[in-house]
């Protein structure tokens, strides 16, 4: 009960901060989002600590959790890394125990958080904290701090230059037939049929399968396959995924292309505080926070690409290319897309 008193007392302060819309970006002394942004920090000092987790590994949020450290030295900060199954976390939640402040929510999760109350009244992330409206979702409850774009991944020292991939086209050219490997998950798959439309995408679902793939379950599992040369591209893979092989493992063959055209990426880790957690305005803080600032120090690939300053957001700010990002919609829903595909390719249809 005790924690559900505090959340309830933060509740009210976040129902306050809601309803201030600031039409400027900058946080001035004068700025409309200022005081908001002070009652915050001045809740975060009393409060301490901050519990915050998701499917980052430590490596990925060390550097982003040691400048949040040395920016609010009065927060101390407890990271823990989140593994399926989720569930289990609401369950333990629905018990009165409340371990994380601020937490990523499976998208296909948060009807029921939204269900059981767990959800934050809506934040003017922007107006406060400075952060991208398009990483923040419609409904004001979280941001966005991961973005995934599809990329074909190949082996450089065995695909020759005339058959380096330009196109999303060169996944299914005849060159590539039995050595091409395909992740069974599809998810990539599903950000190119968002971008691109239904019948793009399931024309392109079938060109895959016509190109005898090989079926790989796991994004380490297929880039070790390309790297040893048993096949010459993935296709499509996260540009994180590539990123993460190659950082880990210098010297490996492999390279990484955006195809010709809009650049189509998904998004993840939807960062949001939890009600009636123990520290509320630690959460507030520490979210609002990563959105604006923390994410130019997650080097994963796949950092927002909506923030300039990211690595991957200078990267493609200098491409200069159209960005097409998966629909809120197709993010919550995107088990219904992947089922569809695996259905064109013939695997069984999943259990629930």
């Amino acid at each position: 009960m005790k924690n559900t008193r505090r959340g309830i007392k933060a509740i009210g302060l976040a129902t306050l901060i809601g309803t201030i819309f600031a039409p400027r970006l900058s946080l001035s002394a004068d700025a409309p989002g200022r005081p908001a942004m002070n009652a915050i920090i001045e809740g975060a000092k009393k409060e301490g600590k901050v519990s915050w987790g998701s499917y980052l590994d430590d490596a990925e949020v060390g550097e982003l959790n040691k400048a949040f450290q040395k920016e609010f030295p009065f927060v101390k900060v407890e990271y823990t890394r989140l593994r399926p199954p989720y569930e289990r976390l609401l369950l333990e939640m629905q018990a009165g125990n409340f371990p994380y402040d601020t937490m990523a929510v499976r998208p296909n999760l948060i009807g029921q958080h939204r269900q059981l109350g767990y959800l934050i009244d809506p934040i003017d992330w922007r107006g406060i904290f400075n952060v991208d409206p398009r990483m923040v979702h419609p409904d004001g409850i979280a941001v966005s701090a991961i973005t995934n774009p599809a990329v074909i991944a190949y082996n450089k020292n065995l695909v020759p230059k005339e058959r380096v991939p330009k196109s999303w086209a060169d996944c299914y050219n005849p060159f590539f037939k039995g050595k091409l490997a395909v992740l069974v998950g599809a998810s990539q798959v599903v950000t190119l049929w968002s971008a691109f439309g239904e019948k793009w995408g399931l024309d392109f679902t079938k060109k895959l399968l016509d190109n005898n793939p090989r079926w790989v379950s796991g994004n380490t599992n297929a880039q070790n396959l390309v790297a040893t040369g048993e096949m010459l591209m993935v296709c499509p893979t996260g540009h994180g995924t590539w990123y993460r092989y190659v950082k880990d493992q210098p010297g490996a063959p492999l390279a990484a292309v955006f195809p010709e055209g809009p650049i189509a990426t998904d998004r993840d880790m939807l960062l949001t505080p939890i009600k009636g957690a123990a520290h509320p305005n630690a959460a507030l803080l520490l979210t609002g926070w990563i959105g604006s600032k923390g994410v130019t120090y997650m080097h994963t690939g796949r950092e927002s690409i909506f923030h300039p300053n990211s690595e991957l957001g200078a990267q493609v700010k200098r491409m200069g290319r159209e960005i097409k990002v998966q629909p809120w919609e197709v993010l919550i829903e995107e088990e219904k897309y992947e089922r569809r595909i695996l259905e064109i390719w013939g695997f069984p249809k999943a259990k629930n």
